[in-house]
């Protein structure tokens, strides 16, 4: 695939809900807009990085899931006879120039002011001078990212509402539409677009990545801690990089399985037991010793295992790093690792061995228990805490890199790019189909 873009809201579990860090859909109707460009250049300012966060990040829902959220409905469909972009096949923007970078870039970033943002000027510096320029990997590929800024009006016509825990979302062709007669993309999808508007905190990923800001807050400082580092985990989802932390725990007890295995195991910084992407082996379930977490796997009945470590009301024991130490029961299959019904609810116990440095494998992944992470605790990555960690864990740069590299090159004399361009295209296809091109990787 992707000869078609999967509607969010299809039946089929492809479709994903919104990641609060995800997703949304499409339709036509008139729209307003401003002109190109305009207020401050995102390099002008020298704004130090933030504090401390006020808060986590909004809680994320799961594809699929019930309680999804998500945008206005509507499909988008890739032409029949759509072809693989080719190594060194980048889109453009012929009438709008960029605010930092060169338009040559491989990667584009646009980002839109939507109805004059609280702090719109600050968070674009922050994202470009903080993010992309000092974390690592970007910062060493700054070079092939150049960033763009326009001004989009009405927050009606384009579709937007709020939704409850991601701030907002608006309906993605319409505001494509807007982003295309302002700045003459040659090729819409194949631009990194970010929406940041008035609506609380909050935050999206998808063919369009939607950010809030609010006006309550008091000043610039406020408003960038609680943003911190959202821009580029945002963008790390386009890269192929899945949120790393759970959605709470189900009172009931019943496990969480967030994604889909078939789906959650493909993103690049998620596996299955052992985490054989980044580590060469792992111990076996009979060596699982966490204290707490450990006795999971030996309790044998629901009642057993969903009472173990819980409340009453169902509320889940947490250690020093906030980590759950109750169990989970899922009423389906066994556990492929652990082989029981009931599993530690999230675990906090590293397997891996023969690791990449600075990552080990821990139980839990994508919002559920069915995945297995590289690390353990909001600090440790920006794809798991990204307002309370300052980069990304050593798998997320390792893929993070190698994605820029082969997606933004246009040699593929190289095997190891030919085969990766073939990969990751099928991954869009099969697992992101939200997302049809990233640089020169996907379709046209």
């Amino acid at each position: 695939m992707i000869s078609s873009i999967v509607s969010p809201w299809s039946s089929s579990w492809l479709a994903k809900g919104r990641h609060y860090l995800f997703l949304v859909s499409l339709c036509t109707l008139p729209l307003l807009f401003a002109g190109c460009g305009g207020g401050s250049s995102a390099g002008d300012s020298d704004i130090a990085p933030p504090e401390e966060p006020v808060e986590a990040p909004p809680t994320s829902t799961a594809p699929g899931s019930n309680n999804s959220s998500g945008g206005t409905t509507g499909e988008v469909s890739t032409p029949s006879n759509a072809t693989a972009v080719a190594p060194g096949d980048y889109a453009s923007l012929s009438r709008c120039t960029p605010i930092a970078g060169s338009e040559t870039a491989e990667f584009k970033v646009l980002l839109a002011n939507l109805d004059n943002a609280p702090y719109f000027d600050e968070i674009v510096t922050d994202a470009i001078d903080n993010q992309f320029r000092a974390l690592s990997p970007f910062a060493e590929q700054f070079s092939r990212f150049a960033f763009y800024r326009i001004e989009l009006q009405d927050f009606a016509a384009l579709g937007c509402k709020a939704q409850e825990g991601t701030a907002f979302a608006c309906d993605d062709t319409k505001v494509m539409q807007a982003m295309d007669q302002q700045c003459g993309a040659d090729d819409i999808y194949g631009i990194i677009k970010i929406v940041v508007a008035d609506t609380g905190y909050g935050a999206s990923g998808g063919e369009v990545i939607y950010l809030g800001s609010d006006s309550s807050w008091p000043d610039a400082t406020t408003a960038l801690r609680h943003l911190r580092n959202i821009v580029v985990h945002e963008v790390g989802h386009n890269f192929g990089l899945a949120d790393l932390y759970e959605t709470g725990i189900d009172g009931s007890g019943t496990a969480v399985e967030g994604w889909p295995s078939e789906l959650s195991r493909e993103w690049r910084n998620l596996d299955g037991p052992g985490c054989s992407k980044w580590c060469g082996s792992y111990k076996p379930a009979s060596e699982y010793t966490q204290s707490a977490s450990a006795t999971c796997p030996t309790l044998t009945t629901r009642d057993s295992c969903t009472s173990f470590n819980r409340s009453e009301t169902g509320a889940c024991t947490k250690d020093a790093d906030g980590n759950y130490q109750c169990c989970a029961w899922s009423d389906e299959a066994k556990d492929d690792y652990f082989a029981s019904q009931c599993t530690p609810a999230w675990g906090s116990e590293d397997i891996g061995l023969d690791c990449l440095e600075g990552a080990g494998c821990y139980y839990g992944g994508a919002y559920g228990n069915n995945s297995w992470r590289p690390v353990k605790t909001w600090s440790d990555s920006i794809m798991y805490g990204a307002g309370h960690s300052q980069a990304f864990d050593s798998v997320s740069v390792r893929e993070l890199d190698e994605t820029i590299r082969c997606c933004g090159s246009s040699d593929d004399s190289t095997q190891s790019c030919a085969d990766f361009r073939k990969e990751y295209n099928t991954f869009l296809s099969q697992h992101q189909p939200y997302k049809q091109r990233l640089g020169s990787c996907g379709v046209r």
